[in-house]
């Protein structure tokens, strides 16, 4: 595979000493790959006219790479800059032409792939994909493909789609509307793991550096998650290699199965937004109402960190005990016992604060529906962490007086979590993230069982659909 050139459409402004970053970017696995530990290498990948160069000079904080509006491809080989802030550390930027266009002959596209290899080699931190916001044309799914195909399908779990033009968004759209209102950019987006980044390259100074920082966080989260990516230098088919931390681990580690986290609680204590912060978009309906919104079992599924994850949210199990539903019971069951391909963990949510006699009930249904060792399985997790301030989980679960809290959490072995289902940006995809690590931490436990695989839980696997408990048991006796 290869590539010829691109032109950067964006012209830089508000240039600065440098970026600006917070913390130490030592990575893990950059000495014994022959980079500074204090240095974040950067490949930025797109079509003619996206933005590239002009977005590399605002990471770099200096017009290095030549940028103007041009119908013809302005960058015509790859380019490697660097910038230092004050604090020593180093970003380093590879500009690249447009590698899939078709004004490229074979020729140019075989000498830029060994440019691009040569240059990324030995390791890369992140891959920015660079789209025009409201451009997103075929020739941007082509690139798409041409990447995969070039670089690896794991080639997505290093990747940040990074938006330009940030100012061309209409009137009070988020850039969460807008990736939500085009189903190609939202697919993309989902398929890099819900990593995005959206830049304005003419923006003055102080602007540029936020945006900056925003970034750089941003690609240590990733490194800190998923490691550095190696590259090779030749020039033989893919140049990308499995990443430096999972090398080790496919050693002797299976690959996790796909997560199969059901959302279970009343009604009102979060469940839709806590599903809609795992899976970094608005799939399920979700907004502050006297009524319940979720009616029915659903499912959305994403990918995180490579781990596929399918979320299924459902209807408060009093409601149905109310409307004597027998229906969604037995579909809640199928969710967790007809997916065999599946390893199935239970995330009992709870608003932080309130925890009343109706949550009571659900962890006595829940126990009925699928025994008691089912809260072996399960996770409390929290909503309205914004409500601890600068208050600690743990302080708060210690101190609660609560007995019957207590005694839920003693049942669950401790497994508590927090989301402020109101974070977006890497603060949501950290709160994601910790809680699929606490999942999969769950059923490493059980020997690298979910729920439904589980030992003691075969016989009613192969007994499916099981016996819906008699609804009238939880009736108020008042």
């Amino acid at each position: 595979m290869q590539q010829a050139e691109l032109g950067g459409s964006e012209t830089m402004a508000g240039q600065g000493t440098g970026p600006r970053t917070r913390g130490s970017l030592c990575q893990e696995g950059a000495s014994e790959q022959g980079c500074s530990p204090q240095e974040l290498r950067l490949l930025l990948l797109g079509k003619q006219g996206a933005g590239k160069s002009a977005t590399g000079n605002t990471l770099l904080g200096k017009a290095v790479f030549t940028t103007k509006l041009s119908g013809q491809m302005v960058t015509k080989s790859c380019q490697k800059e660097e910038s230092s802030d004050k604090k020593g550390e180093k970003v380093v930027v590879i500009d690249t032409p447009d590698l899939f266009s078709s004004q490229a002959c074979a020729e140019d596209r075989e000498q830029n792939i060994k440019a691009y290899l040569a240059h990324s080699a030995p390791i890369l931190h992140a891959l920015l994909l660079v789209i025009r916001i409201g451009r997103f044309t075929e020739e941007d799914s082509q690139t798409v493909q041409g990447i995969q195909e070039v670089f690896g399908a794991e080639a997505r779990r290093h990747t940040i789609v990074t938006f330009t033009r940030k100012n061309e968004l209409g009137e009070n759209e988020s850039m969460r509307d807008y990736i939500d209102s085009n189903k190609s950019v939202k697919e993309l987006v989902q398929n890099c793991e819900g990593r995005y980044w959206a830049v304005e390259n003419k923006a003055g100074e102080d602007q540029r550096d936020s945006q900056v920082e925003e970034l750089l966080d941003m690609v240590k989260s990733l490194v800190k998650s998923q490691g550095p990516y190696r590259v090779t230098s030749r020039n033989e088919g893919r140049g990308f290699q499995v990443p430096v931390n999972e090398a080790k681990s496919q050693k002797g580690d299976k690959p996790h199965k796909t997560l199969n986290i059901v959302l279970v609680g009343r009604s009102g204590t979060g469940k839709s937004a806590t599903g809609n912060t795992i899976l970094g978009s608005s799939e399920f309906r979700s907004q502050l109402q006297a009524q319940p919104l979720t009616k029915t079992c659903q499912e959305s599924k994403t990918t995180v960190a490579g781990q596929d994850i399918v979320v299924v949210d459902t209807p408060a199990l009093c409601l149905l005990l109310a409307e004597g539903d027998t229906s969604e019971l037995t579909k809640l069951q199928g969710y967790v016992f007809s997916c065999e391909d599946r390893d199935t963990i239970f995330v009992l949510v709870l608003q932080l604060g309130r925890f009343v006699q109706q949550d009571q009930k659900v962890v006595k249904m829940l126990q009925e529906i699928f025994g008691e060792k089912v809260m072996k399985y399960t996770i409390i997790l929290f909503t309205r962490k914004e409500d601890l301030g600068d208050g600690d989980l743990d302080n708060y679960v210690k101190k609660t007086d609560n007995k019957a809290l207590k005694k839920l959490i003693k049942q669950c072995a401790g497994r508590v979590y927090a989301f402020n289902n109101k974070e977006t940006g890497q603060a949501r995809e950290e709160q994601a993230r910790g809680l699929l690590e606490m999942a999969n931490k769950l059923i490493s436990s059980h020997g690298g069982h979910g729920f439904s695989h589980a030992q003691e839980n075969v016989n009613k696997t192969k007994m499916w659909p099981k016996k819906v408990p008699n609804l009238k048991n939880f009736k108020d006796k008042s």
